[in-house]
């Protein structure tokens, strides 16, 4: 299985030290985020001013930001049904805030978006090569 793991620098602050130490323990497969990215991309397509806790109610057929979709064109309801498609096992909300975690907790060179820390917005980093990633994530939802 491909993972992603984090193999931080040494430092010699003992706080720092133990955060990188936690941090080397942190696996995220391919997987897992591309099913992160996936579903940050969908979120910032569908409800751009929603938190990233906001995809499980996303994606359920009941969910909460039904209203917002009545304005949806057709595009974005494409999207949305492309979206649960593939991402229908994250629609349990303790799956989706476990990846979170898991993709928070991986070095930031390996994240194509930011997340806040009180978890309040994310946003697309503006460079780095994880942006190539999102042109795939058009291509597959597009």
């Amino acid at each position: 299985m491909n993972t992603l793991s984090a193999s931080p620098q040494p430092a010699p602050h003992p706080v720092l030290t133990d955060q990188r130490t936690a941090r080397r323990s942190v696996r995220l497969s391919a997987r897992q985020l591309l099913d992160v990215e996936l579903g940050l991309f969908l979120l910032s397509q569908l409800l751009p001013s929603a938190p990233p806790d906001a995809l499980p109610g996303l994606l359920s057929d009941q969910h909460p930001t039904s209203f917002a979709c009545l304005n949806w064109t057709t595009r974005q309801h494409k999207l949305r049904n492309r979206g649960l498609a593939l991402l229908t096992h994250l629609t349990r909300e303790t799956c989706w805030h476990d990846l979170l975690e898991l993709y928070v907790a991986v070095p930031v060179h390996l994240q194509a978006y930011d997340i806040s820390c009180d978890r309040s917005g994310f946003r697309l980093k503006t460079v780095g090569f994880s942006r190539n990633r999102l042109t795939v994530l058009r291509s597959v939802l597009g």
